[in-house]
């Protein structure tokens, strides 16, 4: 078996790069139309 804390910091790593992408997106909707915005 693989240690346990690999799938923490894995979650933790998932985590932030979601935040990231949700920043991301937020910033493209206020600029651009709210099209995008319904895709994702």
């Amino acid at each position: 078996m693989g240690r346990q804390s690999n799938k923490v910091q894995k979650r933790q790593r998932r985590k932030s790069y979601i935040k990231r992408k949700k920043q991301e997106i937020k910033a493209k909707v206020s600029s651009k139309a709210s099209a995008k915005a319904k895709k994702s």
